[in-house]
């Protein structure tokens, strides 16, 4: 019983498979012709990707660069401005001990000239007796 019913389930396999193989040597053109153009469109598929793929690097590489360019520049301004900061500290630095001493004390024009500094008039004469502008008793 078996027997006759793996008989006919073969028999169909074998007339279904028949007819699919008798379907491809009927049109193998078309097949051929199907896998070409599936051919083609996958290759311009991957060039266009390619394509893609380099404009996408090429426009990384551009922004890195620029981003770096960017970079040093601040990094130059930070330096320019670091560089003038220490150049005004030492200004500072060399004329605070020059305001201390007046007699040392020389304006700029003196110090383009050469000239000696003036000496500071005294305030109050150094005398023991009473200033000229309080009143003796």
């Amino acid at each position: 019983m078996h027997i006759p019913k793996l008989c006919v389930a073969l028999a169909i396999v074998a007339v279904t498979d028949s007819r699919v193989a008798a379907v491809e040597m009927v049109r193998p053109f078309e097949v051929l012709e199907r896998s070409r153009r599936a051919g083609i469109e996958m290759e311009k598929r991957m060039k266009r990707e390619a394509a893609e793929r380099q404009q996408r690097e090429k426009e990384q590489e551009a922004k890195r660069k620029r981003e770096e360019a960017e970079q040093r520049k601040r990094e130059k301004e930070q330096k320019a401005e670091a560089d003038a900061q220490r150049k005004q500290d030492a200004a500072a630095a060399k004329a605070a001990p020059r305001a201390g001493s007046s007699s040392t004390k020389n304006t700029p024009s003196q110090v383009k000239t050469g000239e000696p500094a003036p000496t500071a008039a005294p305030t109050q004469p150094t005398t023991g007796g009473p200033a000229p502008s309080e009143p003796t008793n």
